[in-house]
């Protein structure tokens, strides 16, 4: 049986605030935008900008919102996909997009708390800095897949699952690169580390993982 037709509006309205966003974004940070899009390749802009970098400063918390937009949408085509289709609910969405984002800020609260409370500020800043980057790039990058999954692949499982693989490995990615660039700082602080490893990057998505269970 064909599913019924619902309006995808929700996703246009998605994707033009989106746009634009990154229009803001690149009308007044042209080039740290144009230095941003290399993230994955390189690690120059961690090393850039770690130097000059604020928590979340006007670039960041404008690629951080883009970021729970897009977030947002594609969890609801995870419950278009897998559980329930029907129309993008605006009230369903902002507390999704609030759920997600102060998700994102509770994490990256309690990183700059551990900072501080075991003396190692600039081991967690540079973590801090390395997340908030690795998730708006992912921001980015769902901005099209997301596109592509409602108006061209129809919702198809596949396209989501690999969308969903994608989104995860940036953090991975980005973490690994963060490591490289910070080999010193991570050897020295190597305790630290493997605290935050298992308590904010392990732990959460075993909790998660028992939820859904």
């Amino acid at each position: 049986m064909l599913r019924e037709i619902i309006s995808n509006d929700g996703y246009v309205y998605c994707s033009v605030a989106s746009l634009i966003l990154l229009l803001i974004v690149k009308t007044f940070h042209g080039k740290r935008l144009n230095d941003f899009l290399g993230f994955l390749g390189n690690s120059n802009y961690l090393r850039i900008y770690i130097k000059e970098h604020s928590f979340f400063d006007t670039f960041d918390s404008l690629l951080f919102i883009n970021f729970g937009i897009n977030t947002a949408a594609f969890g609801w085509i995870i419950s278009q996909c897998f559980f329930e289709y029907d129309a993008m609910n605006l009230v369903a969405f902002l507390g999704l997009f609030g759920l997600i984002s102060g998700a994102v800020l509770l994490k990256i609260g309690l990183q700059l708390l551990l900072g501080y409370a075991f003396d190692a500020h600039k081991f967690f800043h540079v973590l801090s800095f390395q997340q908030i980057s690795s998730l708006n790039f992912a921001g980015l990058v769902l901005l099209p897949l997301n596109a592509i999954i409602v108006f061209n692949a129809n919702f198809n499982p596949l396209a989501v699952q690999i969308t969903l693989v994608s989104i995860l490995l940036i953090p991975i990615i980005g973490l690994v690169k963060t490591i490289q660039s910070n080999l010193n700082v991570v050897t020295a602080n190597i305790f630290y580390f493997i605290l935050y490893i298992c308590t904010l990057e392990i732990a959460p998505y075993i909790v998660a993982y028992n939820i859904l269970n």
